[in-house]
């Protein structure tokens, strides 16, 4: 589940609306070379930090959302350009499951195909730090970042 070793971060989350019965948050990704915080960012249907690599074509600036109850993390769009994308179904969170695995975290609409051994589920907030926790497995809340051909930029 983890991605290649590179930048070794703890995903932070800032709440913005705790009185809901919605949750919304940011991430920001801290660790050696990110002590400030870099925000996670949607593009392609992956997740960097730091911003989004000018390659692609699909980029957008989110916050994720946790409902109630639920333990998955939806991306929302948290500018009007996304509504020149096709952005209904609002992407869902995934990481791979696979045990020593280099794949990085994605997002995936209602409609589209995980990657195998990819879940959507098991996603929360310890306070203000992100988790996932497999029903079979221990908490877990390190994920590692790999950078992009791009300076600060990293998937």
């Amino acid at each position: 589940m983890f991605c290649k070793l590179s930048l070794i971060t703890i995903l932070a989350a800032y709440v913005s609306s705790a009185v809901s019965e919605d949750i919304e948050f940011q991430l920001f990704a801290y660790g050696k070379l990110a002590s400030s915080g870099l925000q996670l960012f949607y593009g392609d249907g992956q997740a960097y930090v730091g911003g989004t690599p000018s390659f692609v074509t699909e980029s957008v600036n989110i916050s994720l959302v946790m409902t109630e109850g639920d333990d998955k993390f939806v991306a929302k769009a948290n500018t009007t350009a996304a509504s020149t994308l096709d952005w209904s179904p609002e992407p869902t969170m995934y990481i791979d499951m696979t045990e020593g695995v280099a794949n990085p975290i994605g997002f995936a609409k209602d409609n589209e195909t995980l990657p195998s051994n990819a879940t959507t589920v098991g996603f929360g907030l310890y306070g203000g730090w992100a988790f996932h926790k497999p029903d079979d497995a221990d908490i877990e809340m390190k994920f590692l970042a790999t950078p992009t051909n791009e300076t600060g930029i990293y998937l």
